[in-house]
């Protein structure tokens, strides 16, 4: 949901220079920042090549996002690649469909065996966003940003490779989830080069573009001070209290903690309730920590929950904001019995 007390999202988008809230700490790649924490390279982390997303199943919960709009999908089928999960040598096998934004890419996942971190996943936390990727540019950055996770005490949860059209693409899933939020930091590398000129996606709106990547903490400055320590930055932290608040119908009394990730090219967001009830315990409760919503901006805020209730959706809770001249209003729509993910829309009043 949108920070009422400091920018606006509006305003948030705009600051697209690194990754969360890492720029007084980035130096060359393998120095140290002043505050003691490792640095990073910010061309990795300023965007996010795609969602690792669980599921139970795949073809099903994509038939369903199809009829809520998101229809530029690709199936990959049945796949079997090698990975090395917890110290364990296993062939993975899953069932893949991926679904393509302007700025990112989804990819759903049914596990097809055990022993793999997808289906660990899916035990523990249910449906849901598993990882959030971010990619490299070679084999040899790969490993040097694996061995700066590893100086700080953070190994691989899951490791492996694909066959890729010009080569071996190589990933790593990294043990982050505990300590940071429930977000595990994964790392790709792919041969194949990106399109270049691809067409924009054929979704309806608003599902053309991410504008938010939302996760629920149980305590967002603990998980701050462990991004610092990792070179991604502390995350700036304010107490929301949202305008004309609706709660599965009623008056709302919710009030949040919430940090921000501004850096990039999509604004991150960890929650923590201080008031409640609310939909950030619910989530707790059903699933622990973790991705919890993802962010769509609407022209007309009315209209998009009218056809969003039309395909069966419901708003869960609501509300607005109006502070150093922004103007907007949220609203949460229960998409996450389509796999784990709530949606929320955005709209920004115009200046």
């Amino acid at each position: 949901m949108t920070n009422v007390t400091a920018l606006g999202l509006a305003a948030c988008t705009a600051l697209t220079v690194a990754c969360f809230g890492m720029a007084t700490h980035v130096r060359a790649t393998g120095q140290q920042a002043q505050s003691g924490t490792t640095a990073l390279d910010p061309a990795i982390y300023g965007h996010v090549s795609h969602l690792g997303w669980v599921v139970r199943d795949v073809d099903a919960t994509a038939a369903a996002w199809r009829a809520l709009g998101v229809t530029d999908m690709r199936e990959a089928g049945v796949e079997e690649f090698p990975v090395i999960h917890r110290g364990k040598a296993v062939t993975a096998r899953v069932k893949q469909i991926f679904a393509r934004f302007s700025n990112g890419t989804i990819q759903w996942i049914q596990p097809l065996n055990d022993g793999t971190a997808y289906a660990d996943f899916l035990a523990r936390h249910g449906e849901g966003v598993q990882h959030v990727a971010f990619s490299v540019p070679s084999d040899t950055r790969l490993k040097e940003e694996l061995a700066r996770y590893r100086a700080l005490g953070v190994e691989p949860i899951q490791s492996g490779t694909w066959k890729a059209g010009k080569g071996t693409g190589h990933f790593a899933y990294l043990d982050t989830a505990p300590e940071g939020g429930g977000m595990t930091i994964a790392l790709e590398y792919d041969p194949d080069e990106p399109p270049g000129g691809a067409a924009p996606p054929a979704n309806e709106d608003p599902f053309t573009r991410i504008t938010q990547y939302a996760f629920v903490v149980r305590d967002v400055h603990k998980v701050s001070a462990y991004y610092e320590r990792l070179g991604l930055g502390a995350l700036p932290i304010d107490r929301n209290v949202s305008l004309d608040r609706i709660y599965r119908g009623r008056p709302g009394v919710f009030e949040m903690l919430l940090g921000w990730g501004r850096k990039s090219d999509v604004v991150f967001e960890w929650i923590q309730s201080m008031v409640g009830p609310n939909v950030y315990e619910e989530h707790l409760q059903q699933h622990g920590e973790g991705f919890h919503h993802l962010g769509f901006n609407v022209t007309d805020m009315d209209a998009a929950v009218a056809k969003l209730r039309s395909r069966g959706l419901a708003v869960t809770m609501s509300g607005g904001w109006n502070a150093n001249g922004h103007e907007g209003r949220f609203a949460y729509l229960d998409a996450d019995k389509h796999g784990g993910v709530t949606i929320e829309l955005l709209w920004n009043k115009p200046r």
